[in-house]
């Protein structure tokens, strides 16, 4: 493994991006990243390192040294973007606020719990404390039994995008499918993935179904943490 692709790998991970959502996101071409990820590119040009640093949060001219600095390092240096505590001691009540975020729509899937987010906004819903200001936060209602008792058909979970995603996470992954720009989704806790292969754990499957799925982690479009859930 070159280090380009040591940085990159270990850095989708971190940010729980999926190779092919983090080159959407970034203005790249899908396969862009995910090239580097598996070795087929190992070098990227001046005019992508910009694109291929931001979308990762790393400072561009370190990365053209392969190096990996997070951006925020830099900002904090320059005393721009300097971090405050996000604690008290004792802590205070937080009321939550009066924004709203997007409840997306959905789609019956199948099974193992899997539904299909249509990208339709079907409501609005209130912004939990930790997602306040988070630039692309949504939610969604929960589809079928498969996460019982964890969560139960009905519920709303809300979803950081941004959040870093690690092993016990509970997730909502989104996979490509074969129809043009087709995806689907599920509702999951995260136990692990490599550059092959994807693991997700359900709690209830229905019978004839397994408590572990594994997918091609080439399909994987994305992973969002679940932070909050609640009825609404």
């Amino acid at each position: 493994m070159n280090k380009l692709q040591e940085i990159v790998a270990k850095r989708l991970k971190e940010l729980g991006l999926g190779p092919v959502e983090a080159a959407v996101q970034g203005g790249l071409e899908r396969t862009y990243i995910r090239d580097i990820v598996t070795g087929k590119k190992q070098s990227v040009k001046a005019d992508k390192i910009a694109k291929l640093a931001h979308v990762l949060r790393l400072d561009a001219e370190a990365l053209a040294r392969n190096e990996a600095i997070p951006a925020e390092l830099i900002e904090a240096d320059t005393g721009a973007g300097r971090p405050r505590s996000n604690a008290s001691f004792p802590p205070q009540y937080q009321k939550f606020t009066d924004s709203s975020l997007p409840l997306l729509g959905q789609t019956i899937g199948g099974p193992n719990g899997r539904f299909i987010l249509n990208g339709s906004e079907v409501s609005r819903v209130f912004t939990p404390p930790m997602l306040e200001g988070v630039e692309g936060a949504y939610a969604v209602r929960v589809y079928g039994t498969s996460m019982e008792p964890r969560y139960y058909a009905g519920e709303t979970v809300w979803l950081n995008p941004h959040e870093p995603v690690r092993q016990g996470d509970d997730v909502v992954v989104q996979l490509l499918t074969d129809e043009e720009n087709g995806r689907e989704s599920y509702i999951k806790r995260f136990v692990s993935q490599s550059s092959k292969a994807t693991r997700l754990w359900q709690h209830n499957p229905d019978e004839g179904e397994q408590n572990e799925l594994t997918f091609d982690t080439e399909q994987v479009f994305s992973i969002h943490k679940i932070v909050f859930h609640a009825t609404v």
